[in-house]
């Protein structure tokens, strides 16, 4: 017999199950992931829920997103608890619980909100050690206004992009 042209069954049956070991690894990787990316939706739905109850109370006009509005005190307040929102959103972007994607969506939001005239008044009335994040935002000129930093596969791991 030729011992190059042999099959060993042992070996065959040892390269059977390395695959198979291998895919199952991979697949409990990828389910771990998935289920660190549902944890962070379920989060993030907790706080689109917050800015619904604020939404609401905000002036109509700065929420259709025209330059001319006004505000009462009732949506002074409002305001003021959105932009606490924006704070509370920012922070936790930093610890790295908000997905990419969620990221991009509340970005232009924040971003478009701090730089209205109206709503820097307010920002100003609360103290400087308050609303830091927005503040540090606010100063940005680099352009990158992500206050996460973490590598991609970092991201990819803990189930944020």
């Amino acid at each position: 017999m030729d011992p190059v042209n042999e099959w060993d069954w042992a070996d065959v049956l040892s390269l059977v199950v390395t695959f198979l070991t291998g895919v199952g690894v991979f697949a409990i990787v990828w389910q771990i992931i998935g289920e660190r990316s549902a944890r962070h939706r379920e989060f993030e739905n907790m706080y689109v829920q917050r800015y619904w109850d604020i939404a609401g109370r905000l002036p109509v006009r700065f929420v259709q997103g025209h330059e001319k509005y006004s505000m009462g005190k009732s949506e002074r307040i409002a305001m003021r608890e959105y932009l606490i929102l924006c704070e509370d959103e920012l922070d936790l972007r930093k610890e790295g619980y908000i997905t990419d994607r969620t990221w991009e969506i509340w970005k232009s939001g924040i971003i478009g909100t701090i730089h209205d005239p109206k709503v820097k008044t307010v920002i100003n009335e609360f103290p400087s050690t308050r609303l830091v994040n927005i503040r540090d935002l606010m100063n940005i000129s680099n352009g990158n206004s992500d206050p996460l930093n973490r590598t991609k596969i970092r991201r990819w791991w803990n189930g944020l992009r």
